[in-house]
């Protein structure tokens, strides 16, 4: 087990804070240093779509989204390590529309899927944690918010989404793919909206799952 998937078991069970996410994603505390703690936490080979599903008892109407919504989950945070390189906890804890309000110079890149399932999910960010992102799936330095920048992301966004409706298809399901779009300073309203605060080496973003447009 990692040292990320068992910080994100210790946080799923309310024996970790948030503000210690950052020591431990920047490889300045080990997996022994927290297991020395002594706390006790339940096997868990699925800690971030627990995470996800935690996140998901908020919206009580809530019905088959759940599942698509924790596939995903789980399909994203294994695309950031296989094409970005990074490593991520998911806070349980949903970010409220109070929140999204608040939050100013955001820039988000989202996606629709189509056909027998309709799933908008998309990436919320502020400018450096976007470059950020942007650069480790481009492999060079973008240093300015530019249309190399937003394509990068774009991109990513593509692929995973590519990926998931694969499983989507082998589940006898037809889904369809609209073409990413991206803008600046977005507060998402969608239906069934669920934002996740992704926690990286880079910085933490909003990963936000909704069955309409919200961009």
């Amino acid at each position: 087990m990692s040292t990320i998937e068992y910080a994100q078991r210790l946080l799923n069970a309310g024996e970790l804070e948030e503000a210690e996410l950052e020591g431990i994603l920047q490889g300045r505390v080990t997996e022994q240093a927290l297991r020395s703690r002594g706390k006790k936490v339940d096997v868990d080979t699925h800690p971030a779509r627990t995470a996800m599903l935690m996140a998901a008892k908020t919206l009580p109407n809530l019905g088959a989204e759940t599942r698509y919504y924790a596939d995903f989950v789980e399909l994203f945070v294994a695309s950031l390590d296989r094409f970005l390189h990074i490593s991520c906890v998911l806070s349980p804890v949903p970010v409220s529309q109070e929140e999204l309000a608040e939050r100013h110079h955001v820039w988000g890149v989202a996606q629709h899927i189509t056909g027998d399932v309709s799933m908008v999910d998309g990436i919320l960010a502020k400018e450096p944690v976007f470059l950020a992102l942007a650069s480790k799936y481009a492999g060079f330095d973008l240093t300015e918010m530019n249309e190399d920048a937003v394509d990068a992301l774009e991109e990513f966004i593509n692929v995973v989404n590519g990926l998931y409706i694969v499983e989507l298809a082998n589940h006898k399901m037809e889904p369809d793919l609209e073409y990413p779009r991206a803008a600046e300073n977005v507060i998402p309203h969608g239906s069934q909206q669920l934002a996740l605060r992704v926690y990286t080496e880079v910085g933490s973003f909003l990963l936000v799952l909704s069955t309409d447009a919200f961009l």
